[in-house]
């Protein structure tokens, strides 16, 4: 709670000089109060420009009722609109204005020039105004002021001279008085440039304007300057919605995204396997790329289903099919995630269908991170993401896509995107953001022999043991399933191709196995002969041995009885 300043005592001079080295006064706007460093110059005068519809009232009264929200107390001074429309406008908002109105820490004061009021020469008196403004800050205390439409003055003055004096005084007033002010003017016949307000009156300029591109608006907010502090210096995409202002400085973020152990199934086992068993790590950035009808956001949905299923909060963003539709046509493949949906007992599912080409880019990241902002989820599912990059912007599409995947990587959130490739695209990815992606699944179509058969494969996957096989991926009826590819002597064949390579393979080894019998019986058959043949030479042999044998033994007898004849006759000679 801001203390409010006791003036009365304290020179102007001197609260001027003390505000300076304040702390910042937060905006109650995240992402403008991190651009600002911390939010506007306390007890000084900070200056809200833009066009018709650009958002300055709406962060006007968000400083106010989120200043009040945290103990502050406010004064709105209107020199445009009623107090009664002020007042529905905040509340249309969500702010509870009226409410603070009610218990006096929001004061209105309706200063909408009157051509009956006194005036003084060509000039409206300020001096009654400054004051009903002094007493509405003292009687209540009220540490931020807002002045809207400040530029509505004009039509009371006759010359500019007497105007830029005016509000010059008007600015040394906020000053003197130390109040943290905000306040607001239109685009108008260059008002602010005309009276000096930027160069030397306020010590803070926010500038607010539309951009048109392709058809499609979108708002920018840039710091112009400010005083006693550094800022951020780029032009900073935001959203106006029912919710209020979102604004996200992506500029301003940094590689600190948070790392996790814990793994998440895909539905899909064979794909698990493929990712080295359990699936992802969680927080990480997934892309599914592949033509049409190839299964992209099949498996988005089983990843969804599978998170759904173990307690994790999704919010899945389709940007070409409706909610109905998408449910519909999954449950027909045995994935029902509408039982998960946000209405039921156990909704865990966020489920948004946003038109691709209803909002800018910088739009569209813008209403992403909102929804992260307001959802939680722990996985966001992107279905198709390429849908933003055809608007004929590449280069920027490329820089939105890679922004909004940095952003969602730095929650810790689990992104997955999927992006359709086209039929002349050879299976080359046309976004360029692979540097952000920590899990890239390629899908294709395999056409042969008039059939089509779909077939996966995992390009990277960080920190996983992956897959390097070519997988065949089916869809039927009863869920996803991947299956091994059929390696024959002809190659590699998938789908039915597949079931007839098999069946010819196996009919091929059947007759191999036949041939491979005969052949071995033969190796035995010539075995058995050989030995046969063996066995006869060597009974030969034997037979011919012992022949040989007994005639060897015949002759040595006769020899022997020839030799004992002989002896005997010679004995009888003697």
């Amino acid at each position: 709670m801001t203390t409010p300043p006791s003036n009365a005592r304290v020179p102007a001079s001197d609260l001027a000089e003390e505000s300076m080295g304040k702390h910042p006064i937060p905006t109650g706007i995240e992402g403008l109060d991190f651009v600002l460093q911390g939010g506007l110059p306390a007890g000084r005068p900070t200056l809200l420009r833009g066009a018709a519809g650009t958002g300055k009232t709406v962060i006007a009264l968000t400083f106010l009722c989120k200043g009040i929200a945290a103990g502050d107390k406010g004064v709105l001074v209107t020199f445009d609109e009623s107090p009664d429309a002020l007042l529905e406008h905040a509340e249309g908002f969500g702010f509870p204005a009226r409410r603070h109105r009610a218990e006096g820490h929001l004061r209105i004061l309706d200063m909408r020039p009157d051509r009956n009021e006194v005036q003084v020469g060509d000039t409206i008196e300020l001096t009654a105004i400054l004051a009903r403004i002094g007493h509405a800050l003292d009687s209540t205390g009220a540490t931020r002021l807002v002045v809207d439409a400040i530029d509505a003055m004009e039509a009371g003055f006759e010359s500019s001279q007497s105007l830029r004096a005016e509000l010059t005084r008007v600015f040394d007033w906020i000053r003197d008085r130390g109040v943290t002010s905000l306040i607001t003017t239109g685009e108008h016949a260059q008002f602010s440039a005309r009276y000096g307000l930027e160069d030397y009156i306020a010590d803070c300029v926010i500038a607010l304007k539309q951009e048109v591109s392709h058809r499609v608006m979108t708002r920018v907010l840039r710091v112009v300057k400010r005083r006693g502090r550094g800022h951020g210096t780029n032009e900073y995409p935001f959203l106006l919605n029912t919710d209020g202002l979102f604004l996200v400085p992506v500029t301003g973020s940094v590689l600190g995204a948070p790392v996790s152990e814990q793994r998440l199934s895909t539905g899909i086992p064979g794909l698990d396997a493929m990712l080295g068993g359990q699936g992802l790590y969680q927080g990480s950035t997934i892309l599914l790329s592949g033509q049409a009808g190839t299964g992209k956001t099949s498996i988005a949905c089983s990843l969804t289903q599978a998170a759904c299923a173990a307690g994790i909060p999704v919010l899945y963003l389709s940007f070409e099919e409706s909610v109905a539709e998408l449910t519909r046509n999954q449950r027909s493949l045995g994935i029902d995630i509408g039982r998960y949906l946000a209405d039921d007992d156990r909704g865990t599912l966020v489920m948004l269908p946003i038109r691709a080409v209803e909002l800018g880019l910088e739009e569209h990241l813008m209403r992403v991170m909102h929804l992260i902002k307001r959802h939680r989820p722990a996985l966001v599912v992107l279905d198709p993401v390429s849908s933003l990059a055809g608007r004929g912007d590449e280069l920027g599409a490329k820089e939105i896509l890679l922004r909004l995947l940095h952003l969602i990587k730095e929650e810790g959130i689990t992104a997955v995107a999927t992006e359709l490739l086209s039929d002349d695209s050879q299976g080359v990815s046309h976004l360029d953001v692979s540097s952000m992606i920590d899990v890239w699944i390629k899908l294709r179509r395999h056409e042969h022999n008039g059939e089509m058969n779909r077939l996966i494969h995992v390009v990277k996957a960080r920190g996983l043991p992956i897959s390097d096989q070519v997988k065949e991926f089916r869809i039927t009826g009863t869920g996803l399933r991947i299956e091994d590819p059929y390696i024959g002597e002809g190659g590699i064949v998938y789908g039915t191709a597949r079931l007839a390579r098999q069946t010819e393979d196996e009919e091929t080894i059947g007759q191999l196995h036949l041939e491979l019998d005969r052949a071995r019986r033969l190796r035995t058959d010539l075995d058995e002969l050989q030995a046969a043949s063996e066995r006869l030479m060597r009974a030969e042999q034997e037979a011919k041995a012992a022949d040989l044998d007994r005639q060897v033994a015949r002759i040595e007898q006769r020899l022997a009885a020839s030799e004992r004849a002989r002896a005997a006759i010679g004995r009888g000679r003697a």
